[in-house]
């Protein structure tokens, strides 16, 4: 019996050393639960920093057919500009063309009227 109460004498010390010793220790759980909002917010960088990268991609090519579109606009500009020029030459071309016919007509009126008289 006493080699049974030395020994839960020693037994009851130990536990009492553990115990003083544990329960200065914090409790885990609000530092777990920090840690798990941070790791969420984490992965929500995560995810906000690959959406953020295919968006600049996506911004890059539109950026990119946004000047070929430019692009075509100038030439299109340029090639209205030649169908205006090209019509004008046409029209000139015809108006001259209808001058000189219109003299050769005169002139071979002329001739006939000076061969008839």
């Amino acid at each position: 019996i006493d080699a049974l109460s030395k020994r839960s004498k020693e037994a009851e010390a130990a536990f009492l050393n553990v115990y003083k010793k544990i329960i200065d220790v914090p409790d885990p759980v609000p530092v777990l639960e920090l840690a798990q909002q941070l790791q969420l917010k984490l992965q929500r960088m995560h995810d906000i920093e690959t959406e953020n990268t295919k968006l600049r991609e996506t911004l890059e090519d539109y950026n990119k057919e946004f000047a070929e579109v430019k692009n075509q606009e100038v030439t299109i500009k340029a090639l209205k500009e030649k169908i205006r020029e090209y019509e004008q030459t046409l029209k000139d071309q015809a108006e001259n063309l209808a001058q000189e016919k219109q003299l050769q007509l005169h002139n071979d009126y002329a001739e006939k009227e000076r061969y008839d008289d």
